[in-house]
């Protein structure tokens, strides 16, 4: 008998009796550790590819040859601020507190805004200013010439998504539930749309015919008026949270979930069609008659058609996370493995760029959420409380779970500091 099947030999249970429930914030990107891994969706401007990493540097690389033009420096990790260019200059957040603006020719610092803690975040630029929030709570527009502050607006917990803006409007989420909509101006809030989870985007809203959309940890994918701030439509994406709005394309919303589904949506939120995985799924971009999809936990890039079928695999060593760009007829995406890529459209590799250092440590893909097993009363057993169970098949973490009353079985996990974990057996419902 194998391992998984000798943990549940003395009882039986239905589908029906698992649960998953969210056992604390998901916080886990502030656990990325110094290292060559990447974790940026990078970005093409006038030939040459800009990415950020975890060993501090921002790189500039050619876009046709994969060799590198110049490196900038900062002082900590840079991890899912991916750059954003406008007029010449890259601006990007960076672990040590600051948002750079640097000249994309030469590489020089032109300035540097300091916050009060991390920016984990990717920044937005329009009509002269720079938009970005931190792990201080607080949300910034910055002067992009002068990198002084032009106002500032202060939630209740931290920002780790990317803004949109759009006809004088700012578009954010926080951890603290709410999703904003800011005069762009001034600062001023408009509305707030309260959902059940963190907010955390790793690509910007999509803001479409005067709706903007938005995954939350809450499960749900949502479609709010953009003038009224009041709900249109959401739809229940999964177990373990969304993290990125949806792309569209040709009136088709695409949009992946945590436990590895990849959605084709009607702009009203019906379903069309779903890609299944056994893995967590990254962000999708779609170009012609194709869907390419970063494959995260299981190190793998994909390539769908547009009726969802797998066409073709491309195989890292790490984790692939974030969405791909697509330039003159190839794709170029991030992985832990520390490398850049460069693939054609049919998955043949073109070239791969080599950070400096070995692969970051991060923390587990699920590990704020933990499953709960229901069991009869009359079957629970009087020495129960002494039994353990592994639970790691059903959760995809490495943890334990032991039985937590006389009618429950409960396995979690809880961040610690290195990449380690221990068992939190406290969890709250949606």
């Amino acid at each position: 008998m194998e391992e998984s099947d000798a943990a549940f030999q003395d009882f039986s249970i239905e589908m029906a009796d698992l649960s998953v429930k969210k056992s604390k914030k998901f916080d886990r990107q502030w656990g990325v550790e110094t290292g060559g891994s990447i974790m940026q969706i990078p970005v093409i401007h006038k030939g040459i590819v800009y990415f950020g990493c975890a060993n501090h540097n921002i790189y500039a690389v050619d876009a046709k040859s994969g060799k590198e033009i110049w490196r900038f420096r900062t002082s900590d990790v840079i991890h899912l601020s991916s750059p954003a260019i406008s007029d010449g200059v890259l601006y990007i957040g960076s672990y040590d507190h600051n948002l750079y603006a640097i000249n994309t020719e030469t590489g020089e610092l032109l300035w540097k805004f300091k916050t009060s803690d991390k920016i984990c975040a990717t920044p937005a630029i329009a009509d002269g200013i720079v938009y970005v929030g931190g792990k201080d709570n607080m949300f910034y527009a910055v002067d992009a010439n002068s990198g002084n502050l032009v106002w500032k607006f202060k939630t209740y917990d931290e920002i780790v998504a990317t803004p949109s803006v759009h006809n004088g409007k700012v578009f954010i989420g926080s951890y603290d539930h709410f999703f904003y909509c800011l005069d762009s101006k001034t600062g001023n809030l408009i509305w707030k749309f309260k959902t059940r989870g963190e907010i955390h985007l790793l690509n910007r809203p999509l803001v479409h015919d005067d709706v903007v959309y938005f995954g939350s940890f809450d499960n749900n994918l949502y479609a709010i008026d953009i003038e009224t701030g009041k709900e249109k439509w959401k739809l229940r994406m999964g177990i373990y949270g969304n993290y990125m709005s949806p792309v569209i394309h040709d009136d088709t919303l695409y949009c992946s979930s945590r436990d590895g589904v990849l959605y084709a949506l009607t702009m009203d939120g019906k379903i069309i069609w779903k890609y299944k995985k056994n893995e967590l799924l990254g962000m999708p971009a779609v170009q012609g008659n194709r869907v390419f999809l970063s494959g995260g936990e299981n190190y793998t890039f994909y390539c769908l058609n547009m009726s969802g079928k797998e066409l073709w695999k491309f195989d890292t060593q790490e984790k692939v996370y974030l969405g791909p760009v697509i330039w003159d007829s190839n794709v170029y995406f991030s992985s832990f493995d520390c490398h850049l890529y460069c693939i054609d459209t049919d998955g043949s590799l073109v070239w791969k760029f080599r950070t400096e250092g070995q692969p970051s440590s991060y923390p587990e893909a699920q590990e704020v959420f933990s499953i709960e097993v229901k069991i009869p009363q009359e079957t629970a057993k009087e020495d129960a409380t002494r039994k353990k169970y592994d639970f790691s098949g059903l959760s995809e973490e490495d943890s334990t779970s032991e039985y937590q009353s006389r009618i429950t079985y409960q396995v979690s996990t809880q961040y610690s500091s290195k990449g380690k974990y221990q068992i939190d057996s406290k969890t709250e419902e949606f």
